[in-house]
């Protein structure tokens, strides 16, 4: 066997990738790529180096990168593979290898490859110039179309949920499955993880993003060129027809179908499920897929659920749904520390991923805020109450912008409340009033659309969408008042305990304009209104005997109207 030389590290990287490809459908990452090059010409170089090196993080590296590309590797190879003996695995692995450093070698001859139908056939180059074997290439392009799928590589621990969905998807046959929540917990992630993960059931494999809401024609066509090797103009012409081709094929091929991001085809500003005109189509093709038999599975992903698959849905029918919710500490703990944060106690973590309810876009945005402002330090950090930073407003504002004005009013309240809540007391505190059926009608959309999470029989926010809730409250007094109904009773104001003559300072600020009315600044001294608003038993037995004089409606009415709410403490 040719000893490899250190010259030879581009064309070990090309062999390792074509190995990598022939098991696994995809190649190798920067990263990866990185660690391997330093793993043959530096095999003693430490983690710690490679980091300062390159600007990675050496937790990154040490626990995350590495730990995943050996252990793929040991997979493929079949043996233990590591950092400091990956040289000699390869050299093993490769019987015998031409003089790379010679200007004519351009492919890696290699003993333990799949043998090929043709024994002359050779590694070939693939669109991007990688090395792969030309079978191999055949076989995976015709079984797997990725499409923009994004690389799962970096993936946070759900076990529990891919337990599930394997059982519903391998074991029990399902014809639907749909995964459901609320922006940035992970939903695209896992679908990919899925298609990797049950890949070799499936005789065909296709992933799609309707991000940009795609008609259905074009789905249908891009499935079924994929599927059937044929040009479009070989295809039925109508809507209708595709789709009955498409089952057929299901029907004979085991096929795992993706479709990303569902939510961009339905209509916002009314109750949730309904699609956007143009788009209706959609509606028979889940239905269609969810009713009729076959041997495949289509796995959605959406922040809100189609009216189609809440009506198939159960829990021991082929349609089924698992709404997804946070990582928990450890996987969150994990994503922060990746994202190179720190801190002094487990609790701390765990403190700073349940006040985000463990949702990893909203981690990632905090960790990187961590890192640039305190250098990583939770300690530093959790020292403000500051939850909701700019960017994870923008993701609920997506969703938020969706509802319409009635959701949007029950989620003030729900915030108002800052607890669980039951549909009876929303009825009887919720302004203006509305029907017990309206009512029942609009917290099941929210459900739905996975903005309120359901605790027996009482309703609440996460952490994260109550703050962002509260806040909306707190920044637009005046048009919220109205929307909620409430009427402005100066008289009760300034008829509490807090009234009485203003002080200098009070004084300068009605006189300055700061404030329109003196009775607003007697508002300004009663602490915390929210807790005052709060009507749960516990709440009232706190008040304090001035206060409770003062009507809880009329108080957050005059809060609403001044433009100054303190937060809740």
């Amino acid at each position: 066997m040719t000893t490899m030389h250190q010259s030879n590290v581009e064309e070990i990287f090309k062999f390792t990738d074509a190995l990598v490809f022939t098991k696994m459908g995809k190649h190798l990452s920067d990263v990866q790529r990185l660690l391997i090059q330093t793993a043959w010409s530096k095999p003693g170089q430490r983690y710690d180096e490679i980091a300062q090196e390159t600007g990675y993080s050496v937790t990154y590296l040490k626990q995350d990168a590495g730990p995943k590309l050996w252990r793929m590797l040991s997979d493929i190879l079949g043996e233990k593979v590591k950092k400091s003996n990956f040289r000699g695995a390869m050299e093993r692995r490769a019987s015998v290898l031409p003089e790379l450093s010679s200007p004519e070698a351009t492919a890696l001859q290699k003993s333990s490859l799949p043998t090929p139908s043709d024994p002359s056939a050779a590694l070939q180059k693939d669109d991007e110039g990688k090395i792969v074997h030309q079978s191999q290439i055949d076989a995976i392009h015709r079984y797997q179309d990725w499409g923009e799928a994004p690389d799962v590589s970096i993936f946070y621990d759900r076990s529990d949920e891919t337990a599930i969905l394997e059982h519903w998807i391998v074991t029990n046959h399902c014809r639907l499955v749909g995964l459901f929540g609320m922006g940035g917990i992970g939903k695209t992630h896992l679908s990919v993880k899925l298609a990797e993960r049950f890949q070799e059931q499936f005789d065909y494999v296709i992933w799609r993003s309707l991000r940009n809401a795609p008609p259905l024609q074009q789905i249908l066509t891009s499935q079924l060129q994929f599927i059937t090797n044929s040009e479009e103009t070989d295809l039925p012409a109508t809507v209708d027809e595709k789709l009955s081709l498409l089952i057929d094929y299901l029907r004979k091929h085991r096929c795992l179908l993706i479709l990303d991001n569902v939510e961009t085809i339905l209509r916002g500003g009314e109750r949730t499920g309904f699609y956007r005109q143009g788009y209706e189509e959609y509606g028979n093709f889940f239905k269609r897929l969810g009713e009729c038999r076959h041997n495949s599975c289509l796995v959605l992903t959406s922040r809100e659920k189609p009216k189609e698959i809440a009506l198939m849905q159960g829990d021991t029918l082929p349609v089924r749904c698992l709404t997804l919710q946070g990582l928990d500490a450890s996987a969150g703990g994990q994503l922060l520390q990746l994202k190179g944060c720190y801190w002094e106690s487990g609790s701390q973590c765990q403190v700073l991923v349940e006040r985000y309810s463990g949702n990893p876009l909203a981690l990632k945005i905090v960790a990187s805020a961590i890192q640039e402002l305190f250098e990583g330090s939770l300690t530093e950090f959790l020292k403000y109450k500051t939850i909701v930073l700019d960017e994870i407003r923008v993701v609920f504002d997506q969703q938020f912008n969706r509802l319409p004005e009635l959701e949007k009013t029950i989620l003030y309240w729900m915030a108002i409340h800052q607890e669980p809540v039951s549909v009876e007391k929303l009825h009887s505190d919720i302004c203006p009033s509305v029907s017990q059926a309206t009512l029942i009608e609009t917290v099941n959309s929210l459900l739905q659309r996975s903005l309120i999470e359901k605790q027996a029989n009482q309703f609440s926010l996460q952490l994260v969408l109550m703050e962002y809730a509260t806040n909306l409250v707190k920044e637009q007094p005046s048009r919220l008042a109205v929307e909620l109904g409430l009427e402005f009773n100066e008289a009760e104001v300034l008829d509490s305990d807090y009234s009485g003559e203003l002080d200098e300072t009070e004084l300068d600020v009605v006189a300055g304009g700061g404030y329109a009315r003196p009775e607003l600044v007697i508002w300004n001294r009663i602490p915390n209104p929210l807790e005052l608003f709060n009507s749960s038993p516990h709440r009232k037995d706190s008040l304090s005997p001035a206060t409770s004089r003062v009507s809880n409606r009329h108080l957050l009415n005059s809060l609403l109207r001044t433009g100054k709410m303190p937060v809740p403490q």
